[in-house]
């Protein structure tokens, strides 16, 4: 008999991104299962705390499971965390329902998914994935634009790779996870792109910027420098618009 697992998107930390859909599936759960790193922050763990307060009214239980020290190569799955998730649903009731909890849309860019498709190889698993609010839409909802324009495209990019990948021809690109604003070395050839930024998206925090690339990277910069020194972490993304 396959093991009933929801994997949840909670959006990206505003409490109103919950949907409805992800309400249910958090009230059919009777483990949730939540990774966490040694660089978590305190308020992601109770922001996260606390959509399950609100919102679940059964008796359910929280596994928390340490993520590597070193996050691994993005292709990568540790295979002692596959051990510990594999060794906790083992060891669970067998109609015991469960849950894991991801940050926006677990579709898009999360690690999520690929974990619970490696433990599918391991246990009979009946998973179903709820989606969730991402950050690109709200990004785009805060600065009261459409992602994407009439006839254009689309293309999401890590920051990593964003000077290798970037082309003009690409349309507008939104960039995730980028820890260091890797847009600032398109400036030179490109500075008239225009960025759309913000931070602790959906949430009371929510800071934006927007603005020509050439003119705004310095402030930008000095920006996102003062916040997370007063919270101590930022999640942030960004689009870029070439002016057509």
């Amino acid at each position: 008999m396959a093991r009933n697992v929801f994997v949840i998107g909670m959006g990206p930390g505003g409490f109103g991104h919950l949907t409805l859909d992800a309400v249910d599936a958090m009230n059919s759960v009777d483990v949730f299962l939540v990774a966490d790193s040694a660089t978590d922050q305190a308020d992601l763990v109770w922001l996260r705390s606390e959509l399950l307060r609100r919102h679940v009214r059964r008796q359910h239980r929280v596994i928390t499971v340490l993520d590597r020290p070193d996050g691994g190569a993005v292709d990568d799955l540790d295979q002692a965390t596959l051990e510990t998730y594999s060794a906790i649903i083992s060891g669970l009731d067998d109609d015991a329902c469960v849950g894991f909890l991801s940050w926006g849309d677990p579709a898009l860019y999360d690690s999520i998914l690929r974990i619970v498709d490696a433990l599918s190889s391991r246990l009979p698993l009946s998973v179903t994935v709820i989606p969730g609010v991402s950050a690109p839409q709200v990004l785009a909802a805060a600065h009261r634009i459409p992602l994407n324009r009439t006839d254009g495209s689309v293309s999401f990019v890590s920051g990593p790779r964003l000077l290798k990948d970037f082309d003009p021809a690409l349309g507008d690109v939104v960039v995730l996870n980028d820890t260091e604003l890797a847009c600032r070395g398109l400036v030179a050839e490109f500075p008239e792109i225009e960025v759309f930024w913000g931070a602790y998206l959906g949430t009371p925090d929510q800071v934006l910027a927007n603005g020509p690339l050439g003119q705004v990277i310095d402030d930008l910069l000095r920006l996102r420098e003062q916040l997370v020194a007063h919270h101590g972490w930022i999640q942030d993304t960004y689009l870029l618009r070439v002016q057509s």
